[in-house]
């Protein structure tokens, strides 16, 4: 009896840990997923798993990717999916591409499909991707450069929109770019009825990092001023208020700017308080800008007017309906960055 126990025991560990005749082995992780809409919708399935070396113990990650299309995204990826001999393990699935045909029609519905689809996690990151099936498969044939390119750049603080986040038909999706078979962070597109209504590109793009609480540090290029710094400890407080038109947001951002380049050469702390001023205008324009194109077309990503019902619901209610929450005013900006 006691041997019997035990070898039961032994048994439910073995299957507990995937160890059995349908195992690891039999298996390859997928790491990213792409997908695009040509004449038929077109899907990749970026697969590692590890090659053997001469070094013992050694063994390095061989990328491999799966190719498919069908009049759907299911149809595309279970033809990508019947290419393989192994089964596919999702649960390291970590980064889904949108083509760029995609990205301008249709992104929204994808990813939501992918959403309650098994071949979708709902912490996957979602990137458009400058770059047709054809291109995104000849990238993995250089091995893990682009996956490890898309890693750096996330480590370095890129915006992220994660697939849960598609329930509606409103976002932002960070666009990514191809060079030398290295991603490039390029642009974010604001979508509002899951079709595009703003591009943002340079320091309104870090801004909107900022706004949407993705910013611990920045660095901002400002094209009037010709002028580049990075930004350190970014704070904004939100105060909402009454006023006699019903309610605003004030917004005040501070942080402390260091490494600043402009062709005046390196600037002194506390000591050009013009140039700093300068940069407290810029910045205050480009935030103003990210709200025309949003909270004042309709479109509340940043969850601005949410501050303002936090204070009184039924006023943020009342304005929303007559169209005072869209009206120029609305939020208020105050900037101070000071170098040090």
């Amino acid at each position: 009896m006691r041997f019997w126990r035990m070898g039961l025991v032994l048994a439910m560990a073995a299957l507990l840990a995937g160890c059995t005749s349908g195992g690891l082995g039999d298996r390859v992780a997928v790491k990213a997923v792409y997908v695009e809409k040509e004449a038929d919708y077109e899907a990749r399935i970026l697969v590692l798993e590890a090659a053997p070396s001469a070094d013992t113990g050694q063994a390095s990650e061989q990328a491999r990717c799966l190719a498919g299309s069908g009049t759907t995204v299911y149809e595309a990826l279970q033809a990508a999916e019947q290419s393989e001999s192994k089964r596919l393990f999702y649960g390291q699935n970590e980064l889904l591409f949108i083509g760029p045909r995609l990205m301008e029609d249709g992104v929204f519905d994808a990813c939501q499909y992918l959403a309650s689809d098994t071949s979708g996690r709902p912490n996957m990151a979602v990137y458009g991707l400058d770059a047709d099936p054809d291109t995104f498969e000849q990238l993995q044939q250089e091995g893990t450069e682009f996956l490890n390119s898309v890693e750096q750049l996330e480590k370095r603080g890129l915006f992220k929109t994660y697939l849960y986040q598609f329930e509606g038909d409103s976002g932002i999706i960070p666009g990514l770019s191809v060079q030398e078979n290295t991603a490039a962070f390029d642009k974010l597109t604001l979508y509002g009825a899951g079709r595009p209504t703003a591009v943002w590109r340079g320091a309104k793009a870090q801004l909107a990092r900022l706004l949407a609480g993705q910013a611990d540090e920045m660095e901002l290029t400002l094209e009037p001023l010709s002028v580049s710094f990075q930004v350190r400890s970014p704070k904004l407080r939100f105060e909402p208020v009454f006023t006699r038109e019903g309610m605003e947001l004030d917004v005040r951002f501070s942080g402390t700017i260091q490494r600043l380049v402009s062709p005046r050469g390196a600037a002194l702390p506390g000591q050009d308080r013009q140039l700093e001023e300068a940069i407290d205008r810029e910045v205050h324009s480009l935030l103003n800008e990210l709200v025309d194109d949003t909270l004042r077309k309709g479109n509340d990503v940043f969850l601005l007017g949410s501050r303002l019902a936090n204070l009184d619901e039924r006023t943020c209610a009342a304005m929303q309906a007559d169209g005072r929450l869209s009206q120029a005013g609305v939020v208020q900006f105050d900037c101070l960055l000071r170098m040090v």
